[in-house]
């Protein structure tokens, strides 16, 4: 496995964000909706928007839309754990003793070393991929076709187990031979104790609530082997938090629905339904809900940044935010996070200004 290094703190703070390109470097960027590396396999368009080189070797994420009836043969990954999220359609997926329908909303954690497999049970499904290492899209990259298309190939012969096993060993792949039959789903509402896959249905999870929003915990670091966690924030319009930085992680913002405005080394960038942008190590940064029912992703690496989502919020049992409560900013909270977790305050929040 490669091993990238991620710049110094100094670096970070003086990079402008980047738009819609892939930097292949650690530096803070951001894609719209579409933009990234594309390339065709077996109808199914793969959108690489994060590769190592451009994450500090930390991840790689891409968009994965596809038609109905495309479908994987069982795969695991050796080195890396998976974390997909369907945003779009219907995707049925197989897990060890399991399988699942999925909607949008929902959610699938696959550790290191398990098999798994997934079926499009839509004309236009579409899901994100996340990748503790990037193997497993690179892999994808050298058995697919390069393209400058926007849409899948509905009309493409699927990939043959065969090419696929080709290249396998090299991204450390396994294709596995294994019967997809449906199965009793097991998971599905509840974040397991250790490392296991597990399907999360849309609204399930720990959830805790706090100043207008609702923050669920899709993916906690004892999923994933201290990796990555996954937030799934939702909320109404909000102001700029204070800018902060982190020393000793990284943050990724993907907007789900609505427009979420992101402050990021200077620069306001307004992400919509599909957008994404990464701040690394350094980034300093600040973000606004700017529509009604906005909502948000967080894929924060590593889980170094777990405990502030509950100094900052109180456990709830609601599946949705509430408008205008009266709960007060928790100071003793945030207070809490600055002098335990990674988080470096640098000045009030920022201005609102005009977006991209």
């Amino acid at each position: 496995m490669t091993t990238f290094d991620i710049p110094v703190l100094d670096e970070v703070h003086a990079a402008a964000p980047q738009l819609d390109t892939l930097p292949g470097r650690c530096v803070p960027y951001a894609m719209a909706a579409g933009e990234g590396e594309r390339h065709e396999l077996g109808g199914q368009l793969i959108t690489v928007i994060a590769r190592p080189e451009d994450t500090g070797g930390q991840f790689g994420a891409a968009y994965i839309y596809g038609g109905k009836g495309t479908e994987t043969p069982f795969l695991a990954h050796d080195r890396e754990h998976r974390f997909l999220y369907v945003t779009d359609g219907r995707l049925q997926i197989w897990l060890p003793g399991e399988s699942h329908l999925l909607v949008p909303g929902d959610s699938v954690t696959v550790p290191a070393g398990t098999p798994y497999a997934y079926r499009m049970l839509a004309h236009r499904t579409r899901f994100l991929s996340w990748l503790t290492v990037g193997d497993g899209h690179r892999w994808s990259q050298a058995t697919g076709q390069a393209t400058s298309s926007h849409v899948f190939d509905a009309e493409a012969a699927p990939m043959s187990d065969a090419r696929q096993s080709e290249l396998a060993d090299r991204f450390g792949v396994r294709v596995h031979d294994l019967e997809k039959t449906d199965l009793p789903a097991v998971t599905g509402t509840s974040l397991p104790a250790a490392e296991s896959p597990y399907v999360l249905q849309a609204g399930e999870g720990d959830r805790w609530a706090s100043l207008d929003q609702l923050n669920t915990y899709l993916a906690r670091p004892r999923n994933t082997g201290g990796t990555y966690f996954a937030m799934h924030t939702m909320g109404g319009k909000s102001a700029y938090i204070p800018r902060h930085f982190h020393r000793e992680h990284t943050e990724n913002f993907f907007c789900i629905e609505g427009r979420i405005l992101l402050h990021a080394n200077g620069r306001e960038i307004m992400l919509t339904k599909g957008d994404f942008l990464h701040a690394p190590a350094g980034t300093i940064h600040s973000f606004a809900f700017d529509s009604h029912n906005t909502q948000m992703l967080g894929l924060l690496t590593t889980g170094v940044f777990e405990k502030f989502f509950e100094y900052m919020n109180v456990p709830t049992d609601a599946h949705v935010h509430t408008e205008g409560g009266d709960m007060q900013f928790p100071a003793e909270g945030f207070a809490r996070a600055r002098a335990e977790l990674d988080l470096e305050v640098v000045g009030p929040p920022p201005a609102r200004g005009d977006g991209r």
